[in-house]
């Protein structure tokens, strides 16, 4: 048996935002596809959290990079932590996959079977957070800077060999 993977992917999300500087995340995004990050960052924020790493790529393989603070809008709507709606919206208004009208036609069915039974209340908040998730996608500029962006140096530590040694890559 043998195992198949994506290795260049039109859309790649992400939905956990302290991901970003822990996973290579956006290296398998192929030439001008679409990055979704999930967080609350504004502009000046993102510039701050972005390892430099993802900024270059991005850049260099001019890839469209959206955000969404799709766990501030579920909360905002009263679902809690539930964001799933919102970022399943907005894959479907980013990636013309299918007509957006059917995706979201489709979507908002099924929520409604899906949900039907906790009550209208729970059906009226995720269909808004369908809705939530077609207008709230913003696009962030890309500046040129982050073609040539560096590294920042690693702090030095003093550990021992079996934490970078075994630890940390058991970790990763």
């Amino acid at each position: 048996m043998s195992s198949y993977y994506v290795k260049s992917a039109d859309f790649v999300a992400c939905h956990n935002p302290s991901y970003i500087g822990r996973y290579d995340i956006v290296s398998e995004v192929r030439e001008g596809g679409t990055f979704l990050l999930n967080c609350p960052w504004s502009r000046e924020e993102m510039e701050k959290h972005l390892p430099a790493k993802v900024k270059r790529t991005i850049a260099q393989r001019h890839i469209r990079f959206f955000t969404i603070d799709a766990l501030g809008i579920a909360r905002e709507l009263g679902l809690g932590g539930h964001f799933n709606m919102v970022l399943q919206a907005a894959f479907f208004h980013l990636m013309p996959v299918i007509p957006e009208e059917d995706a979201v036609r489709f979507i908002k069915a099924a929520a409604e079977k899906t949900y039907f039974a906790k009550g209208e209340d729970v059906v009226r908040r995720n269909l808004a957070a369908i809705d939530a998730g077609i207008s709230s996608a913003r696009e962030v500029p890309v500046p040129e800077s982050w073609l040539t962006v560096e590294d920042e140096p690693l702090p030095e530590r003093d550990v021992p060999e079996v934490v970078t040694g075994i630890l940390e890559p058991l970790n990763a």
